[in-house]
């Protein structure tokens, strides 16, 4: 609790105090954000605070490509994690299908359960 309240008092006089107490803001306002545009605002505040770094400027406008430009390559690879996910369990499903009707020498119906395990053997 000391050394709070000596940033607290010092942050007036340093800008590296002035730093040290933005973060500490920052990191307890992070906390309490859930929701990714909440913290990307956030984010997009405090870096336009930063000289040089304005709405407007060619820091930000580079900034702000290259997150929208990460965001939408982000999306493209959660669609194909999916789609492999969904190609794994349209196999698994087959190959159960396939046993089953080794086994019993009749076709699975849908009431089977035929979900993949959730960790897979190599």
């Amino acid at each position: 609790m000391m050394q709070s309240s000596f940033i607290a008092y010092s942050h007036n006089f340093t800008p590296e105090a002035q730093n040290l107490s933005s973060l500490q803001d920052a990191n307890e306002e992070s906390k309490s954000v859930t929701k990714a545009s909440a913290m990307k605002a956030c984010s997009n505040l405090d870096n336009r605070k930063k000289l040089g770094c304005e709405k407007g400027t060619g820091v930000d406008r580079s900034r702000t490509n290259m997150t929208n430009s990460l965001t939408k390559k982000f999306k493209g690879l959660m669609i194909d994690v999916q789609a492999l996910r969904q190609k794994i369990q349209d196999e698994y499903r087959e190959v159960v299908e396939r046993r089953v009707m080794t086994v019993t020498g009749t076709r699975p119906n849908e009431e089977l359960s035929l979900n993949p395990p959730l960790e897979f053997e190599l």
